[in-house]
C-alpha cells in the first residue's frame, strides 16, 4: 500500500502543472465513465460509500468491505455506433486490504477511410481499453484512502498508444450523520508510447465531492466540484466576439464570472421510496449544458435521470443522459454479490 501510494504521489508531482479539459488531451476513455448510477446523477459521483462497486473505478477511496465479492457488468449505448462495456469486481486481502479489479472498453465504431482527394479507400476502426487495479485502506473509523492504477491501450486506425495513469482519493464518512466528503486527484500519469513522436497530456484534474443522506426523508444528494485545478473551463469553440443586435457594437463573447464558477458543479440526487428496492435518480451538469445546448432549443441538455431495482440477488440499473438536442445516451448495468451464491 505504501509503495503504491508513493508511486502515485510521484506521478501527481510530475503532472500537477498539466491542467487540461476535454479536447485538449489524449485518451478520451479516461473522461468516459460507464457507471450507470454516476451517469444518472449528472456524470460525476465521488462521495457515496455503500456497496456500489462501479463508482470505485473513479474514486478508490470509496472501496469498502460492503463491496466484498461484488461484481458488476455495464453496457453503454452511446451515439450512433459508439458503445462501451465495463466489468468491475471487489475482493479483500488480509494483508493489503480491499482490492478492486476493473476493465472498460470503448468502441468508436467504423469510419470511412479516404485519401486527400476524397477517394474512398475502405474503412477503419478505433477503440480504447482500460484495465484498472485499485486498493484502499481504512485509516480509522472515518477515513479511507485509496489508489487506482490504470493501464490504457488505444488504437485509432493505424496509430496506437499505451499509457499509465492513477487516481488517488481520500474519503471521510460519518455513519451517524450519513455524510461523506471526498477529495480526488484524477487521471494523472503519461503516455508510455505515443501515437507519433510527440507525447500528449492526460486529462488530469482535482475534484471534491460531498453527499448527504437526509435523516427523515429517503433521499440522498450529491454535489461534485470538478477541474478545481483550472478556474476557466469554458470551451474554446465560441466566436471571440459577437455583434450587439441593437447598437451593432462588437462585444466580447465570454462567460460571466458566475457561469465560470457554475461550470465546475455537478448536482445529483437519489430517492429510495420507502427505503425499499426502488431507486429514482436525477442530475444536472452545468458544464455539459453550457457547452452542448442550442440557444434556440436548450431543452433538457445537461439533465440526466435513472432507475435502480433490487430483484432477488441482483440489482438492475438504467440511466439516460441528454448531451445534445441530437440525442442522449442509454446505460444499463446489473450487479450481484458472488458470496450470495456460495462463491
Amino acid at each position: 500500500m505504501k509503495r503504491l501510494f508513493i508511486f502515485s504521489l510521484l506521478f501527481v508531482i510530475a503532472n500537477i502543472s498539466f491542467a487540461q479539459i476535454g479536447g485538449e488531451n489524449t485518451f478520451a476513455i479516461l473522461d468516459f465513465n460507464p457507471s450507470v448510477r454516476t451517469n444518472a446523477m449528472g456524470g460525476e459521483l465521488i462521495s457515496i460509500i455503500d456497496n456500489d462497486v462501479d463508482i470505485t473505478a473513479t474514486n478508490p477511496a470509496l472501496l469498502n468491505s460492503k463491496m466484498y465479492k461484488k461484481i458488476s457488468f455495464s453496457f453503454i449505448d452511446y451515439f450512433n455506433d459508439i458503445n462501451a462495456v465495463a466489468v468491475n469486481y471487489a475482493t479483500e486481502s488480509e494483508k493489503l486490504g480491499m482490492l478492486f479489479f476493473g476493465v472498460k472498453a470503448l468502441n468508436y465504431g467504423q469510419f470511412l477511410l479516404t485519401d486527400e482527394t476524397g477517394v474512398e479507400l475502405g474503412k477503419f476502426s478505433a477503440n480504447e481499453q482500460v484495465l484498472t487495479i485499485g486498493i484502499s485502506k481504512q485509516l480509522n473509523e472515518e477515513f479511507i484512502i485509496g489508489v487506482n492504477l490504470n493501464f490504457i491501450n488505444s488504437k485509432l486506425e493505424q496509430y496506437s498508444s499505451f499509457g499509465l495513469s492513477s487516481n488517488i482519493g481520500l474519503s471521510y464518512y460519518n455513519d451517524e450523520r450519513k455524510i461523506c466528503i471526498s477529495v480526488l486527484a484524477k487521471d494523472f500519469g503519461g503516455q508510455l508510447s505515443s501515437y507519433t513522436d510527440e507525447k500528449e497530456n492526460l486529462p488530469f484534474q482535482l475534484q471534491m465531492g460531498v453527499s448527504k443522506q437526509l435523516a427523515h426523508l429517503p433521499f440522498r444528494f450529491s454535489i461534485v466540484a470538478h477541474h478545481l485545478n483550472k478556474f476557466d473551463i469554458s470551451n474554446n469553440y465560441l466566436e471571440p466576439t459577437v455583434t450587439d443586435p441593437i447598437s451593432g457594437e462588437e462585444i466580447a463573447n465570454e462567460d460571466s464570472f458566475g457561469k465560470k464558477m457554475l461550470r465546475h458543479l455537478v448536482l445529483g440526487g437519489e430517492l429510495n421510496p420507502g427505503r425499499k428496492n426502488l431507486f429514482i435518480r436525477g442530475g444536472f451538469n452545468f458544464q455539459r449544458r453550457q457547452d452542448m445546448q442550442l440557444i434556440t432549443s436548450p431543452l433538457l441538455v445537461g439533465f440526466s435521470w435513472g432507475l435502480g431495482f433490487k430483484i432477488s440477488k441482483f440489482q438492475l440499473n438504467y440511466s439516460r443522459a441528454t448531451y445534445h438536442l441530437a440525442g442522449a445516451s442509454n446505460n444499463f448495468s446489473f450487479s450481484t454479490n458472488l458470496s450470495s451464491f456460495g462463491l
